[in-house]
């Protein structure tokens, strides 16, 4: 048998011809049908709605979706002071605000360009900060020593950066516009092969200024902040303690800005970052 053949033998056997087809439509039509069809339609029914009473029944703890960023952490152990706390990761912001809109999850941690408005959609959007953009570069990078770096200065570099459906690979393209080059390549990847590339001297990554860098690494900031990244909170209309959440989320941040000395010291430099009031 060839391999176009698996699975396929019913393409072999003969069907009930118009007549039978006939009777079993007109057998459906009076609540009858074949007996399979009869207990299996039921019973997916059933299945399908007992998925959908899952998914909105209320639950003791907080469901918690988020992209990549620098406040899960802090807030999962927060929260799972009080309550049971549960997570689901991924890179994309849209797939989790829609398990929010379904009620399978509570609340959204995601972020978004600094000009742009909160996602569209049924959730309530708090911004829990506005951030600059920083890049992570190698301790043996000729700029590491600086405590800024224009854009400019970093044109003839390759890139690295997370995935996401967002709009940042644009507006770093816009961005780079404005400083006057176009960015070379840009690799879209997960964070552990962002820092190796920047290392070995590969690419510059492009990371949250609260990042906290690992041994021979370091966080330069970029001079005017010309990226901008707001932290937002999304949730669902019935989510459990919005409020108190939310709080939990800004002290969150607080803790780590101040643990990140470059960000610390760029927020003295430039205000109107930072945290939400």
């Amino acid at each position: 048998m060839s391999s176009s053949e698996i699975g396929r033998p019913a393409l072999g056997r003969p069907g009930p011809g118009e007549d039978g087809r006939k009777a079993i439509l007109d057998a459906a039509a009076r609540g009858g049908g074949p007996p399979r069809a009869r207990v299996l339609l039921p019973a997916a029914k059933e299945l399908q709605e007992e998925a959908v009473r899952f998914a909105h029944a209320p639950t003791s703890g907080y469901r918690i979706g988020a992209t990549n960023g620098p406040i899960l952490g802090g807030l999962v152990h927060r929260l799972a002071a009080e309550r049971q706390v549960t997570t689901y990761t991924s890179w994309s912001a849209h797939e989790l605000t829609t398990m929010v809109e379904l009620g399978r999850l509570d609340y959204v941690l995601t972020g978004a360009c600094g000009d742009n408005g909160t996602p569209a959609g049924t959730l309530a959007w708090e911004t829990i900060s506005l951030d600059p953009v920083f890049t992570l570069l190698s301790v043996d990078h000729p700029l590491a020593v600086e405590k800024e770096v224009e854009l400019a200065d970093l044109a003839d570099e390759q890139w690295a950066v997370t995935p996401g459906d967002g709009c940042f690979n644009d507006c770093f393209a816009m961005a780079c516009a404005r400083a006057g080059f176009t960015p070379g390549t840009i690799y879209e990847t997960d964070v552990a092969t962002c820092v190796h590339l920047a290392q070995v001297g590969r690419a510059v990554v492009l990371c949250q200024a609260t990042h906290q860098p690992a041994p021979g690494m370091v966080v330069v900031p970029l001079k005017n902040a010309p990226l901008r990244w707001r932290q937002l909170l999304g949730r669902h209309p019935a989510a459990p303690d919005a409020a108190w959440v939310l709080l939990q989320a800004k002290q969150t941040h607080r803790e780590a800005v101040r643990r990140s000395r470059a960000y610390h010291d760029w927020l003295g430099r430039n205000p109107g970052f930072g945290t939400a009031p």
